[in-house]
């Protein structure tokens, strides 16, 4: 069950909401509903997967144990050093166990000629995401960030089904903030409305746009993954309908935990700001996976920068090399691991690095105060973050090169592009016009249309904002507000997706 199944849109969400609304006006205690939303959460989680139930539980059980052992000592004491340790080797442990064990095994056999038999388990589904939540939870709590909540909220805090699966990775003052105010004054006719609003237009970007675009990227890395003369303009044709599946997928996800998220009278961090309007690589990504790049910016970035900021003052370096180290190998180390978060295999680390090495040098293009036209860092961002995810999808790092080096003119000469989508065996379902009007028609909804979704619902709030971004003016007063008009075009928005929706769809980062 996903957010696109017609069991989750016609029987588990409405179920869900209605419970909670109806024991939110029977009790004034918010227990019971927090304990409704608790279950629905463990129910939503266990339909991928009985057995991950096991894992999410453990999880949460271990780090309540570490947190409340944690807190139990004096705030400035080694003891609480040592068990915030001990609890992030706990989390760690559990996420490279089922993440990271054939990739080191493949790599020490291929090195060492040994024959280590990698674990032969299913990787759960979101435990990327609550492992970080959680982790990001034993940190802000051994800071005093945060209270030590009771069992229950914390339980819904790392199981609650609109962000387990794909983020966005909250914060523990974000959720424990809202789930101590009373209930009432968080939820409402209003907070349907709106939540709706914002869930039928996620619905809609991944049922009928990210899923339609999908099969001609899905063809081009089929294609890809067996040929060595792609051309040009088949790589650049494939890699953007990738692109844009990714964008809207992801897009889609965020729009619906969102709304999810307010109709229950949570609201969740904003995830995803219009990226591709970006015009540079350090834009983009103040854009895209914002919570992520929070996250790894305040518990990776921020202390390492710190750390080579100290060795360099004590080293007497000089500006030259005081820049490369502290303002470039710190980026270039925290993509690595943004990289390997995402998945095990050397296409993600090379994604990394190349994410790394555009942050570094923007990053030294922004120390020395120069200006670019926004149309050219737009360019720039464009060509480096679509020729990189060819990294991030090819099932090798050999296709994923042989890609990139047709993208850029270096590799053999192919076929024409309506010959590659239109003519072979492989893909006679598959023609060129239609692969051209899906990238260009979505590259213009992602880079032209003048609002975003939470720009849309703007005045609701619906989502908390994580990190700044630059202020955006539309001359299109493209304002979503209760009324007739309104009601009728996101009917047919929601109508849409409906139709659209119910197939084996994944999103794209139930992967990560």
């Amino acid at each position: 069950m996903t957010f696109t199944t017609y069991t989750f849109l016609m029987l588990f969400l409405p179920v869900v909401v209605a419970g909670y609304y109806a024991l939110s006006r029977v009790f004034t205690d918010s227990r019971p509903g927090l304990l409704w939303l608790l279950a629905a959460s463990l129910l939503f989680y266990g339909s991928l997967g009985p057995g991950y139930l096991v894992i999410i539980i453990g999880s949460v059980l271990f780090n309540f144990a570490v947190s409340w052992w944690m807190t139990s000592r004096p705030p400035e004491s080694s003891a609480r050093k040592r068990i915030l340790g001990l609890g992030i080797v706990g989390n760690l442990l559990l996420l490279g166990t089922y993440k990271y064990t054939g990739f080191l095994a493949a790599n020490l056999n291929a090195v060492m000629g040994t024959h280590f038999e990698a674990l032969a388990v299913a990787y759960p589904i979101g435990l990327s995401f609550y492992t970080f939540i959680q982790i990001g939870y034993l940190i802000d709590a051994s800071v005093g960030q945060v209270q030590r909540p009771t069992f229950l909220r914390y339980a819904l805090f790392g199981t609650f089904f609109p962000y387990v699966t794909a983020g966005p990775i909250v914060r523990p003052g974000e959720i424990f903030d809202q789930l101590d105010t009373p209930v009432r004054s968080r939820i409402g006719g209003t907070q349907i409305a709106v939540g709706a609003t914002m869930f039928a237009m996620g619905l809609f970007k991944k049922a009928v746009l990210a899923d339609s675009v999908a099969p001609y990227a899905g063809t081009f890395f089929t294609f890809a993954s067996g040929h060595d003369n792609i051309g040009a303009s088949n790589a650049w044709l494939g890699m953007l309908a990738y692109t844009l599946q990714l964008y809207f997928d992801f897009s889609g996800y965020t729009d619906m935990a969102l709304g999810i998220g307010y109709i229950l009278g949570i609201r969740l961090p904003i995830n995803f700001n219009s990226p591709l309007k970006a015009t540079s690589i350090i834009e983009f990504w103040r854009r895209w996976h914002m919570t992520m790049t929070r996250w790894f910016t305040d518990f990776i970035y921020t202390p390492l920068a710190a750390a080579m900021m100290r060795r360099s003052v004590r080293g007497g370096y000089s500006n030259t090399a005081r820049l490369l180290v502290v303002l470039c190998l710190p980026v270039i180390v925290t993509f690595l691991l943004v990289g390997l978060w995402h998945g095990a295999g050397w296409g993600f680390v090379i994604w990394g690095a190349i994410q790394g090495a555009a942050m570094a040098v923007n990053l030294i293009w922004r120390e020395a105060r120069r200006r670019m036209p926004g149309v050219i860092g737009w360019a720039l961002m464009m060509v480096t973050f679509v020729s990189s995810l060819a990294f991030f999808r090819a099932p090798d790092v050999a296709t994923a090169t042989g890609i990139v080096r047709s993208m850029f003119g270096f590799g053999l000469a192919g076929p024409p592009v309506a010959q590659f989508y239109g003519t072979t065996e492989l893909f006679r379902t598959v023609t060129v016009i239609p692969a051209l009007l899906w990238v260009v028609g979505l590259l213009a909804i992602a880079v032209f249309f003048p609002r975003n979704s939470q720009e849309i619902l703007e005045g609701y709030e619906v989502g908390l904002v994580t990190m700044p971004s630059p202020e955006r003016t539309s001359r299109l007063r493209l304002r979503w507000k209760p009324g007739l008009r309104w009601a009728l075009t996101f009917a047919m928005v929601a109508a849409a997706g409906l139709v659209s929706a119910g197939g084996p769809s994944p999103f794209l980062y139930y992967n990560f």
